[in-house]
């Protein structure tokens, strides 16, 4: 069956489709912030849009469009980033949770790719109030995409700290495999490649004070083969989730993960 846009098909097409056993979609939660002097804004949500396409495809789901704004405020110093508060956040995943499942979807998967979304998804679910045979499943273990992505980096021998938490090779890679053409390779520059753990514990107070052009990483090894590999590999991990929370769902009531 494959994947569907939901935004690219009628509400009767729709309607059909969920009534002949289509009731899973994917809801991605990118951002639009800067991604130092390589790569656009919108990184984040072509991430979105790719990730939860090849998640989609893999679960015959739907694909709901991107929410391409996300919570941001640490990268407010530079320009063109837009944020949401974590309350305006939490509302408008209540709000797509709420239509959703309006519509006859049994199975909604909240897929975050921006960073700074992840605490606050994980707070939004928390709140949903449970509706009786829909199952909500939201991807929030930051480290874990973290790790995988660490993983995935290291069969091209690059190093955690190159592959970076933001901006730096891996997420390169994936950009340059996808969207070649908003890629600036000649601007990429080496950014912050100290410790994980002084990331975390320093980032969300503004990556401005880790490194000057907003790079955690090192862009300058990416590659388009990495990037098409990274992008298997991440949809392979995510598939695998779904899989593992489904099961553990299946075996007691409970509404979301």
């Amino acid at each position: 069956m494959g994947a569907l846009h939901l935004d690219q098909l009628t509400w009767e097409e729709v309607k059909t489709e969920i009534q002949n056993g289509r009731d899973t979609v994917i809801a991605p939660f990118g951002s639009t912030e800067q991604h130092g002097r390589h790569m656009p804004l919108g990184t984040d949500a072509v991430l979105g849009d790719e990730l939860g396409w090849g998640l989609a495809d893999r679960l015959n789901a739907f694909l709901a469009p991107t929410v391409r704004f996300g919570c941001s405020e640490h990268h407010m110093a530079f320009a063109g980033t837009i944020s949401l508060s974590d309350t305006t956040f939490r509302h408008i995943v209540t709000d797509v949770v709420s239509s959703l499942s309006h519509h006859g979807f049994r199975q909604i998967v909240l897929l975050p790719t921006h960073g700074g979304n992840f605490k606050p998804l994980a707070a939004a679910v928390a709140q949903i109030e449970p509706v009786k045979d829909v199952r909500i499943l939201a991807f929030t273990d930051l480290m874990g995409l973290i790790g995988a992505a660490f993983k995935s980096s290291s069969k091209f021998k690059i190093s955690p700290a190159q592959s970076g938490a933001h901006s730096g090779e891996w997420e390169t890679s994936l950009m340059l495999a996808l969207r070649p053409g908003q890629v600036k390779m000649e601007r990429a520059s080496e950014g912050f490649v100290g410790e994980l753990s002084e990331i975390i514990s320093k980032v969300f107070n503004g990556i401005e004070h880790l490194d000057e052009n907003g790079v955690l990483g090192d862009p300058r090894p990416a590659t388009v083969e990495a990037g098409k590999q990274y992008l298997a590999d991440t949809i392979e991990s995510l598939y695998r989730w779904f899989c593992e929370q489904k099961n553990i769902n299946a075996k007691g009531p409970v509404p979301h993960s």
